[in-house]
């Protein structure tokens, strides 16, 4: 019991000071395995054009894993929260991601009691123009298409898995590992493959 009590406070040590390392913020009962990264901008856009990262909002008891030693399928890379000024990431509450990429430039919302494996890729952005002249010009992001993704609750989205903007996970869906998300998915489904689609409806 006294062991157990003090592991539990050792390891609540531990993940205050990854959160801060990582410049992620704090949540009750977080679990923060290892350092994440989070995108700043660069010294010059902060202090001259005082630009700044997105928002990022964390319910309780959130797990974030980012070493091989609490994953069983191993890491390609810790978790990367890359959140561009006007985007915002919101993460409910017993939410658990091991080493994935999160790119936001509008809005990806995460609800509560989700899982997301290693190596996953979330992104609410095409990045680049799809018009080729315009993917060159100086200020292409002008022209990037952004469209919001939002996870449900009790979605469980398998390793390597991509999710692409615009696509919303219903509720208690399972995304296969690999798999490439690119339209809505309808609750309590199974979707696999790329594209993705249903194999299977989850009875109850």
């Amino acid at each position: 019991m006294f062991m157990s009590k003090l592991y539990k406070n050792y390891m609540n040590i531990v993940s205050r000071f990854n959160a801060w390392r990582s410049r992620f913020p704090w949540n009750e009962g977080m679990f923060m395995d290892g350092r994440c990264y989070v995108w700043e901008p660069g010294f010059l856009l902060r202090h001259l054009k005082g630009q700044h990262r997105g928002r990022i909002e964390v319910g309780r008891n959130f797990k974030c894993i980012n070493s091989l030693v609490h994953n069983a399928f191993g890491m390609i890379q810790p978790t990367f929260f890359n959140v561009f000024p006007r985007g915002t990431l919101r993460i409910g509450d017993n939410v658990g991601i091991s080493g994935t990429t999160i790119s936001v430039s509008e809005a990806v919302t995460i609800g509560n009691n989700v899982l997301i494996g290693s190596g996953c890729l979330i992104t609410d952005t095409d990045g680049h123009p799809m018009d080729i002249e315009k993917r060159h010009v100086p200020n292409y992001y002008d022209y990037v298409v952004n469209s919001p993704v939002v996870i449900g609750d009790d979605v469980f989205i398998g390793a390597r898995s991509i999710i692409l903007k615009g696509v919303n996970i219903g509720q208690g869906a399972v995304v296969g590992a690999g798999s490439v998300v690119t339209k809505d998915v309808p609750p309590h489904t199974i979707v696999a493959g790329n594209p993705a689609k249903v194999v299977k409806v989850i009875s109850d």
